[in-house]
């Protein structure tokens, strides 16, 4: 019979094995409440980078207040990561844009295209300025992004380094105090 790392309990079913929750809390090493809360960010993380009234922000200030202090890395890890999955699902919307049947938008695209096209830079420091910011939105810049044929790679890690710091304050400025 084993015993569980979280309290110490002995932990085993009517065979001796670990139960669903011990396999779970030994496999992520986290307890399975704290797993859910992870999860539960990733999965609310994801559907935020793609219907932009879910704030992000708001739920990260709320969950790292009512979560232990443990779990405000995990949140900020799985938050950057959910986001920038739904961002990227955002970017290839964008690159279907240019699928749109009609002269006058691929015109438009074209005359975008080769107009920012070989300014690479200025996209790399908005793509890493509206993910840290979110000025210009995050969201429209994915879209671009994917509509001017942006390379995805940059892209996932600008984006990423952005959205973890803006997380990273959105976990843990709250738990500054003064005095």
């Amino acid at each position: 019979m084993g015993s569980c790392p979280r309290c110490a309990a002995p932990c085993a079913d009517a065979c001796g094995e670990l139960d669903a929750e011990c396999r779970l809390t030994r496999a992520w090493g986290l307890p399975i409440d704290h797993l859910l809360v992870v999860l539960g960010t990733f999965a609310f993380c994801v559907g935020s980078a793609m219907i932009p009234v879910l704030h992000a922000e708001t739920y990260l200030v709320t969950a790292s207040l009512v979560a232990p202090p443990e779990l405000r890395w995990p949140l900020v890890i799985a938050a950057t990561s959910g986001q920038m999955l739904g961002k990227v699902g955002m970017y290839y919307a964008g690159r279907g844009i240019r699928l749109i049947p009609g002269g006058r938008m691929q015109r438009r695209i074209q005359l975008a295209t080769a107009r920012f096209g070989e300014q690479r830079q200025i996209g790399n420091g908005l793509v890493f300025v509206s993910a840290l910011s979110g000025f210009p939105p995050f969201y429209l810049v994915s879209i671009a992004a994917g509509t001017l044929t942006f390379p995805l790679i940059p892209f996932i890690i600008l984006g990423f380094a952005g959205r973890l710091i803006r997380f990273a304050v959105a976990v843990f400025l709250p738990h500054f105090r003064s005095g």
